[in-house]
């Protein structure tokens, strides 16, 4: 009767993937969060949103460490846009080179 009811082993959970530094040009910058997405068109973009003006990322071409806990991604972008928003400023780049290293 008890031969049915095993106990069914643990799965391991993955570390919930946490957002630490940001570096524009070797510069550390002060950033809310990053999301790597598409384009309406299919082309993949970066969007940084920074609590105030990151002079670091006013320029053409910039090259991003983003440093997670889990990994680390290296992007070269064009900038696209800046946009001001309430209570943040979201920076827009079309991204040109990507590469991720697991830490």
């Amino acid at each position: 009767m008890f031969e049915k009811l095993k106990k069914k082993p643990k799965k391991k959970r993955q570390p919930v993937e946490k957002f630490l530094s940001l570096k524009a040009n070797g510069v550390t910058v002060e950033a809310i969060n990053f999301a790597l997405c598409k384009n309406p068109d299919g082309t993949p973009r970066l969007e940084i949103r920074t609590p105030d003006v990151a002079e670091a990322m006013h320029y053409e071409h910039v090259d991003f460490e983003l440093k997670t806990n889990v990994k680390l991604i290296k992007v070269g972008a064009k900038f696209k846009e800046a946009i001001n928003e309430k209570h943040f400023k979201l920076y827009v780049f079309d991204v040109e080179t990507y590469e991720q290293f697991f830490i």
